[in-house]
C-alpha cells in the first residue's frame, strides 16, 4: 500500500488505518460518531493526500474539457471551481471531479483537476488519449501537492492563520479558490468539500503538510474515512464505485445539473438526452421506518418483488435513522413510495425520500470577506 506524507501524524494520534484504493488511510481516530458530530458542530480535519491532482494547460485546455465532460467551462474565471464528471465514449462516468480555473488567458489557459484516488491513473490515461494532437499538456502533480480538508461550521476560525497580512483574509465564496500563505509556504484554499458543511480543501507542497496538519489540530478534530462516508451519505452525495460507475450516466445518477444540454457539441448527447426524456432508472434515497442499518448491495423490494438494489447504506447519525441510496424504476422513485430493504434476510420497511437526508448543513453559509 502507498502512504501519504501524513502517515506518521496518524500513527501519533492512534488512528486505525485501513486499505483504501491502495492507500493506507485512517478509518477513524476517536470513533466515527464523535468525528461525524465534530464536523456537524465544529470543525474536522481530513487527510486527502491520496486524491489525485492533475493540471491541464495550453491553448486547447478548454477544448479538452469540452470533449470529455458534459459541462460548460467557457464561463469559468480564474479562481472559480466546478464539479463535473469525465465521460467515456458511451456516456458512462469515468470519474467525478472538481475543475478549478487556475488562470485564464488566450495563450496560456490552465485548469487544476482534483480526481478520486482510485481513478487517478484511469483519468490520466483518459485525458492524455483525448488530448492527442492538441495543444494541451496533461500533468500529474499528485506527488508534489498535499491536500488537507477542514470541514465544519467553525472552519473560518480554524484557518484564520492561513492568510498573511490579515486577521481574517479573503475567505473564498462557495466553489471558489484563493491563494494563501502559512509560514512563508504558498498554498491554495478552495471552498469545496464532501460533508454538507462549510469547509475548505487546502493544497500545499508535500513537505509542508505535516507542520500545517499539526497547526490545524489546535482548532479541529482529526477525522477518518468512516466519518467522511457517513457525512456524505447523509447529504446524498454520490461516491465513485458505488453510485457512480462507467455504466451509469450523470442524469440517472441524480446529477443532471452538471450537463449543459444546450451545448451543440455535448458529448454522448444521445444517451444523456434519452436518460433525461425516457429514463430507465433513477438514483434516489430510502429512509427506514424503524430500527436497522442498510448497507450497499441489499435488494430493494416493492410489494414483495425485487425492484432494485442499494448502492450505499448506513446509519444517518445526525438523523437517527438508517438510510440508503438506490437505483429504482422512475415510477417508484417518487418521494413517499413504500419500499423494503432486505438486509441479510431481514426485511426492513422504509420510504423513498429525496436526498439530502440531513438538511441543516452549512455548506453554502455566507462568511467573512468574499473572494471576487
Amino acid at each position: 500500500m502507498r502512504t501519504t506524507c501524513l502517515r506518521a501524524e496518524h500513527q501519533r494520534l492512534g488512528a486505525r488505518l485501513t486499505d483504501f484504493a491502495g492507500w493506507e488511510m485512517p478509518i477513524q481516530y476517536a470513533g466515527v460518531r464523535a468525528e461525524h458530530e465534530a464536523v456537524r458542530s465544529g470543525a474536522g480535519l481530513f487527510d486527502l493526500c491520496h486524491m489525485g491532482r492533475l493540471r491541464l494547460h495550453g491553448a486547447d485546455a478548454l477544448g479538452l474539457l469540452a470533449a470529455v465532460t458534459p459541462s460548460r467551462f467557457d464561463d469559468l474565471k480564474a479562481g472559480q471551481a466546478r464539479y463535473t464528471v469525465l465521460l467515456n465514449s458511451e456516456g458512462g462516468i469515468v470519474d467525478d471531479i472538481i475543475v478549478t480555473a487556475a488562470q485564464d488567458g488566450a495563450q496560456d489557459v490552465a485548469y487544476d483537476v482534483c480526481v478520486n484516488a482510485s481513478r487517478r491513473l484511469a483519468d490520466l490515461d483518459h485525458l492524455t488519449n483525448a488530448a492527442a494532437g492538441a495543444m494541451v499538456a496533461v500533468e500529474d502533480h499528485s506527488d508534489r501537492l498535499a491536500q488537507i480538508a477542514v470541514q465544519g461550521p467553525d472552519t473560518p476560525n480554524a484557518i484564520r492563520g492561513l492568510f498573511s497580512g490579515s486577521s481574517w483574509g479573503p475567505f473564498p465564496r462557495f466553489m471558489h479558490a484563493v491563494p494563501g500563505e502559512w509560514r512563508g509556504v504558498p498554498l491554495i484554499v478552495s471552498r469545496t468539500g464532501y460533508t454538507g458543511e462549510l469547509g475548505v480543501e487546502i493544497f500545499l507542497p508535500v513537505d509542508a503538510a505535516p507542520g500545517l496538519w499539526r497547526e490545524l489540530l489546535k482548532a479541529t478534530v482529526p477525522c477518518g474515512l468512516g466519518a467522511r462516508d457517513t457525512l456524505r451519505l447523509e447529504m446524498g452525495y454520490p461516491l465513485y464505485g458505488a453510485e457512480l460507475t462507467e455504466e451509469t450516466d450523470p442524469v440517472e445518477a441524480g446529477i443532471a445539473w452538471v450537463v449543459a444540454f444546450d451545448r451543440p457539441d455535448l458529448p454522448s448527447a444521445e444517451r444523456l438526452k434519452a436518460s433525461r426524456d425516457a429514463p430507465q432508472r433513477r438514483l434516489t434515497g430510502i429512509v427506514l421506518d424503524g430500527p436497522g442499518v442498510p448497507r450497499g448491495h441489499c435488494p430493494v423490494l416493492h410489494d414483495g418483488a425485487r425492484v432494485g438494489e442499494t448502492t450505499s447504506g448506513n446509519m444517518a447519525l445526525s438523523v437517527g435513522r438508517g438510510v440508503a441510496l438506490a437505483y429504482l424504476p422512475p415510477a417508484l422513485a417518487a418521494a413517499g413510495t413504500a419500499v423494503s430493504v432486505d438486509v441479510r434476510g431481514r426485511t426492513l420497511d422504509g420510504r423513498v425520500t429525496r436526498p439530502p437526508f440531513y438538511r441543516e448543513g452549512t455548506v453554502r453559509a455566507a462568511v467573512g470577506e468574499a473572494a471576487g
